[in-house]
């Protein structure tokens, strides 16, 4: 983005002059053009992109799923006001929080300009979703595209949050996990193995609980490096499975089935299946489409495909209640609630609340198993360490006797 000074009149006659942001010398003229100034000279200044990103490394990053909300949302504020669209990119240009983020709207302003729709600039870059770039569609047919760009942010921050609630559950269960991992790992090389030799001085047998420890020391200290390969084995074989297409979808599969978190991973997938369904069918986007879009938003293959052969069976006139149900990959309300909205033609507002009802349920759900998990993990990790302790004292108190 390069700064340009210009000389121009406005309608009354008068002078006006000034500086204008824009990506070549014609793209500024055009700007002026189009506040109703009549341009008079336009000469190039600097290149303002280059001075504002700096050299730092988060520049030369990927564009984060944030800061593509944050741009949306700011370009969606703009349309809103009255600016026009061109105008608002280019703005978006100079406000980018890292320069491949700038460098994209960049192109997307060029593209603009060669006579694309901002639509079909967007979909060459693989950091908008395809949701949004189809809403986006729908808003240019309509000339509505202000409600539509609302409607993507607000899909966009309602996914990002729902991440975030996750990883902020997990956080402190997983660092417990860590801890336990670290303190096994330091009694089994340092601590067992010192206490083992101080009690065998003493000369006498061994309660049995302080055996076992002692001998489960042992075996890991003297087969640890065939429980790695086999540890590293499975993880790589793990990795694998998952990035074949058939493993992957196995794996997902059983993780909708899988106790406590088979629960958790339908509702995600149900809210976010019926609030992207919701959102597009409210854009004007018509069901087959709206299907082929939001099976690319799902993060389980198992839930995607069956998304994918309801969409099949909807085009060769099945009934889309009937077809979403099959498969357990989706709550069983779903099915139920679909085939309301289909009876009484509101097939948006009913997953609407599918969607709401959803997501306080996965809210509460996750709420509720950090509050069994977290203290779970502490007693495991204080079993670890007590038994130790104990069987350390049950040894001495035997060679007192």
């Amino acid at each position: 983005m390069a700064e340009f000074r210009y000389n121009a009149r406005d309608a009354s006659g008068g002078s006006r002059s000034g500086t204008v942001d824009a990506t070549s010398r014609s793209a500024a003229a055009s700007l002026l053009r189009s506040r109703g100034l009549i341009v008079i000279g336009v000469e190039a200044v600097a290149d303002k992109t280059e001075k504002r990103t700096g050299p730092g490394l988060s520049n030369y990053l990927p564009p984060r799923a944030i800061d593509v909300e944050l741009s949306l949302q700011q370009l969606s504020m703009m349309v809103k006001g009255g600016m026009p669209l061109l105008t608002g990119l280019v703005s978006l240009v100079e406000q980018a929080p890292r320069k491949s983020l700038g460098l994209i709207w960049q192109t997307i302003v060029q593209d603009i300009q060669s006579g694309d729709s901002l639509s079909i600039a967007m979909a060459k870059h693989r950091c908008f979703p395809d949701f949004t770039v189809q809403l986006i569609r729908v808003g240019e047919r309509t000339g509505e595209l202000p409600p539509v760009l609302e409607r993507a942010v607000s899909t966009m921050r309602s996914r990002r949050r729902g991440i975030q609630e996750v990883t902020s559950a997990l956080v402190y269960p997983v660092l417990v996990v860590c801890v336990a991992i670290g303190v096994t790992i330091y009694m089994v090389v340092y601590l067992i193995p010192r206490l083992e030799i101080y009690l065998q001085s003493l000369g006498k047998n061994m309660p049995a609980m302080t055996q076992r420890l002692v001998d489960t020391s042992s075996f890991l200290r003297q087969y640890y490096s065939v429980v790695g390969i086999i540890g590293s084995g499975l993880f790589v074989f793990g990795m694998v499975a998952y990035r074949s297409k058939e493993g992957r979808m196995w794996i997902d599969r059983v993780a909708l089935r899988a106790p406590v978190f088979g629960s958790l991973f339908k509702l995600c997938e149900t809210s976010t299946f019926a609030r992207s369904l919701s959102v597009m069918l409210g854009s004007g986007i018509t069901l087959i489409d709206g299907l082929g879009t939001v099976e690319k938003l799902l993060y389980n293959r198992f839930t995607a495909k069956t998304v994918s052969d309801t969409r099949t069976n909807v085009i060769q006139g099945g009934n889309f209640a009937d077809a979403i149900g099959e498969g357990n990959a989706f709550s069983p309300m779903l099915k139920k609630m679909v085939a309301i909205g289909q009876q009484s033609g509101d097939l948006k507002g009913v997953l609407e609340e599918v969607a709401d009802f959803h997501e306080d349920q996965f809210q509460a759900s996750i709420r509720r198993l950090n509050s069994i998990l977290t203290p779970a993990l502490t007693v495991g990790v204080g079993a670890i360490v007590g038994y130790v302790y104990i069987a350390f004292f049950v040894a001495l108190l035997a060679a007192g006797n």
